[in-house]
């Protein structure tokens, strides 16, 4: 792998770990909201809002990982 080629993918892992800590937030958030509700709509758009959120991180995070092994790092998964 190219030196140039390696610095991008090292600054795509460190745009995607950014990203994960923004989906575990949003998602911390609208758990809180999901608290909160009362009544039947808004708890259903907070599951919602929940899932999605997790959706998107495990998708980072599938990424995040194969980045990682290309560039031979060791891989931790949580």
């Amino acid at each position: 792998m190219s030196k140039d080629k390696r610095i991008i993918e090292e600054e795509l892992l460190g745009i995607l770990e950014e990203a994960m800590r923004e989906e575990r937030a949003s998602a911390a958030r609208y758990r809180r909201g999901l608290e909160l509700a009362g009544d039947p709509e808004a708890r259903a758009l907070f599951e919602r809002l929940v899932a999605d959120e997790t959706a998107h991180e495990k998708v980072l995070r599938e990424r995040y990982y194969e980045i990682k092994k290309r560039l031979g790092l060791k891989v931790m998964k949580d």
